[in-house]
């Protein structure tokens, strides 16, 4: 009988597999896009000509229908279409240099599809023991998928090695993946969208959720996000805020740059928090703050008129002082604005 590796199971084991059996991204373009001829000429020689094979199916679906995916290779772009039906498009590719092993793996290669209620769950389904099956050879698989929801639906997607975009979708969106991009736009429920290695891009995001924003090894960017909670953050990567609107703001990261462009909101808390690099804030629109700074290495500074209590810190190697935590306050102290930095610069600047 035919076994099959459950996503979980195979995102537990994928990591320890052999290079000879790993499996490997597709290009982006799931609309079959010409790529770039010397790409294609050197998977052709290395792994064989690509093999592919299209899927499509509808399911009926309420107003809210929901997309739950789970991809283990392969693009995911979710967007909006008819009401009251949820289209799955995919397209499986795979390449191995014995064409006819490369076709058997493709028809073993499943794409699984479950609708309970106003629910549709997709799942990408590897055979098990792979390597085996090819004799030792190197199998690239992976599916490109192209979904459309309801406008009001919702949407819970994730990868292991891909790129997942949402766009225009009304209801609660989780987008996750671990090798890859995700990429957010005009989704006013979001909730969360993280990756492991890969930039996170949200734009447009209007709404009254808490959304959380990360990545381990990228660049988080947030463009025209106005919503009530933003948590933001980055280990090894930079931190992009701008035309931000939000109450509760938390942006942190290790090795990289943090900058904010925004108002500050009458009663909103703004916490900044990085370890290798500068905190950076354009300021508009603001009445005042209470302001908590800080940084062990690098320097603080304000071109707003704040009525300033300093600490200083003693720099015995040096001989002198540097002012280097500052608590203040401007205007009417109606935001809190709380900053830290180990080894960078701290501005804060009128926009």
């Amino acid at each position: 009988m035919m076994q099959y590796l459950p996503l979980a199971a195979f995102l537990l084991c994928a990591f320890g597999m052999p290079a000879t059996a790993a499996v490997t991204r597709a290009a982006a373009a799931i609309d079959d896009t010409p790529r770039v001829p010397w790409l294609e000429r050197y998977q052709d020689s290395r792994q064989g000509p690509e093999q592919i094979e299209r899927f499509t199916e509808t399911y009926k679906v309420p107003a809210d229908g929901a997309i739950d995916l789970q991809n283990i290779s392969g693009d995911v772009r979710i967007t909006t279409g008819r009401n009251n039906e949820i289209r799955v498009e995919a397209v499986k590719r795979v390449r191995h240099r014995d064409a006819n092993e490369a076709k058997r793996f493709l028809e073993l290669l499943r794409i699984e599809v479950t609708q309970v209620g106003n629910r549709v769950e997709v799942r990408t389904i590897y055979p098990r023991n792979m390597n085996n099956r090819s004799g030792g050879r190197s199998i690239s698989a992976s599916v490109d998928y192209t979904i459309t929801v309801p406008p009001g639906g919702a949407v819970a997607a994730k990868s292991i090695s891909g790129d997942v975009a949402v766009t225009g979708v009304k209801g609660e969106v989780r987008a996750e993946t671990i090798s890859g991009d995700v990429e957010v736009t005009a989704t006013p429920n979001l909730v969360l969208a993280k990756t492991v290695s890969g930039d996170v891009r949200a734009r447009d995001i209007v709404g009254q959720t808490s959304v959380t924003l990360g990545t381990i090894s990228g660049t988080v960017i947030a463009t025209g996000v106005k919503v009530r909670t933003l948590e933001v953050g980055s280990v090894s990567g930079g931190v992009q805020l701008s035309n931000l609107q939000v109450e509760r703001l938390q942006a942190k990261t290790v090795s990289g740059d943090i900058d904010y462009d925004g108002p500050l909101a009458r009663g909103g808390r703004y916490e900044f928090s990085g370890h290798s690099g500068n905190v950076r804030l354009a300021v508009s629109n603001t009445s005042g703050f209470e302001l908590d700074a800080s940084t062990f290495s690098g320097s603080i500074r304000s071109d707003f008129p704040v009525t300033l209590h300093t600490t200083a810190r003693d720099d015995g190697r040096r001989g002198n002082n540097n002012n280097r935590s500052v608590r203040g306050t401007f205007g009417d102290r109606g935001a809190i604005l709380s900053i830290r930095s180990f080894s960078g610069t701290v501005a804060i600047t009128k926009r």
